[in-house]
């Protein structure tokens, strides 16, 4: 019933119905801060580690460092149980590596959580990463260059 007042109320105004179904759907605005010609976003780990990461579409899998593992794993909000074994990856320059990858419970993002995610672990001084074991879960996503927001649906 609501959806019909919603298109009736567009059509009377002129309108389109694809406009009236984009302000139906729920959005997460997060704000992103330029960084060496990147965005990054405050990510929280397991409701207990927050840390900035660099938005990245290219990169396989979500990627922290062995630091935060250890920190995480103090809390005890990550174990032993939660390495879910090796896996390669490619950099962009074409490097092969070979990862630890774990199950992280909770990743979130201003006010979406996303349980389950696969994270690599990197070396101490790699960058932290949103990867597509995160962002491919997302029905979708976009940067606004302009207002420089992260805009999750």
């Amino acid at each position: 019933m609501m959806m019909r007042a919603v298109l009736a109320f567009a059509l009377a105004a002129g309108l389109s119905i694809t406009a009236a179904r984009a302000e139906d759907r729920s959005e997460q605005i997060v704000a992103v801060e330029p960084h060496a010609g990147a965005f990054v976003v405050p990510v929280v780990l397991n409701d207990v580690l927050t840390a900035k990461f660099i938005v990245d579409s290219g990169a396989a899998d979500v990627s922290i460092t062995e630091d935060m593992v250890s920190a995480l794993m103090k809390s005890g909000t990550m174990t032993g149980a939660d390495l879910l074994g090796d896996k390669a990856y490619m950099l962009a320059d074409g490097t092969m590596l070979q990862g630890k990858i774990y199950r992280m419970a909770k990743v979130r993002i201003g006010g979406m959580v996303m349980e389950n995610v696969t994270v690599r672990i990197a070396s101490a001084n790699s960058s932290l990463l949103l990867g597509q074991s995160f962002v491919r879960r997302l029905k979708s996503w976009s940067l606004d260059n302009a207002r420089q927001v992260l805009i999750i649906n």
